[in-house]
């Protein structure tokens, strides 16, 4: 079984963790800086929106390509955008109220700064938490403990670093044939495409022998039994979906599946919309 698309995210998660490295680090030194504070605030944004942020974003897509559940990193970085927004318009109120001897302006200031605050907790968390499953899918230690300490607001980069670190160990393993997959897994393979007419085509891996139930297109009505062959086997799988009186679908669209498994688990993939 080949690797290759999972090794491409980590490369893509690895240059992603050191340029976040590099702007955690830079805001830590901008918080003694007097002077060149604003000038480390201005570059650390530039970084983290034209350089970090996509290119996160874009291992995260890699790694919904191979079915992996990744939906919580892309809302943590949909948030990051309107938490720095939302953190930019309280710090400028609660200057604006020091200056002005506004009381009320600088509270109503400080409130908004400590919401946006909230709001880039909530982001790094959801981060946090999808770098930790790879970790948990890829059996690697080091890259769950990354997960978790980008999380913490101050030591977020040591997170990041881990993350850096690990992401070596994990593509040895799987270059060198090492790598052990957990006693069940199944996950797709591949990038599956659906057609207009609702069927859909994809590959599976399993580790073990288990019957799909059912399958359903995410933030649709539209489901499924109608599943060809409705067994896994050790190994690859190609699986034919037919989801029956499907409107709407858009050609070059990625939809979302969750596969129920009969052992009572279930899974994601992801299928391209093909209009041939």
């Amino acid at each position: 079984m080949s690797f290759e698309t999972d090794i491409e995210g980590l490369k893509e998660l690895k240059d992603a963790s050191l340029w976040f490295i590099i702007i955690e680090i830079l805001a830590i030194i901008g918080e003694f800086a007097s002077v060149a504070a604003l000038v480390i605030a201005v570059i650390d944004l530039v970084l983290l929106f034209t350089i970090a942020i996509p290119k996160l974003r874009h291992a995260f897509q890699i790694f919904a390509s191979t079915g992996k559940n990744v939906s919580k990193g892309f809302t943590g970085l949909n948030l990051i955008l309107p938490g720095i927004v939302v953190e930019l318009l309280g710090g400028a109120l609660a200057i604006a109220g020091l200056f002005s001897s506004s009381v009320s302006l600088a509270i109503v200031g400080g409130v908004i700064v400590f919401l946006a605050a909230i709001i880039l907790f909530i982001a790094y968390l959801l981060i946090g938490i999808d770098i930790f499953n790879l970790g948990n899918f890829y059996n690697n230690d080091m890259l769950k403990i990354g997960g978790i300490l980008i999380i913490i607001p101050f030591i977020s980069f040591i997170g990041w670093i881990l993350t850096y670190v690990s992401v070596d160990e994990v593509i040895n393993k799987l270059r060198g044939g090492t790598y052990v997959p957990q006693q069940f897994q199944v996950y797709q393979v591949g990038q599956g495409i659906i057609r207009l007419d609702g069927t859909a085509n994809l590959t599976l891996f399993s580790s073990i022998n288990v019957n799909v139930v059912s399958a359903s297109i995410d933030n649709t009505p539209y489901t499924t039994t109608n599943i060809i062959p409705n067994v896994l086997n050790v190994g690859n799988n190609f699986i034919t979906m037919k989801f029956a009186g499907v409107t709407g679908l858009i050609p070059g669209n990625n939809y979302y599946l969750t596969i129920y498994l009969s052992n009572g688990t279930s899974i994601k993939a992801v299928v391209t919309c093909s209009s041939t």
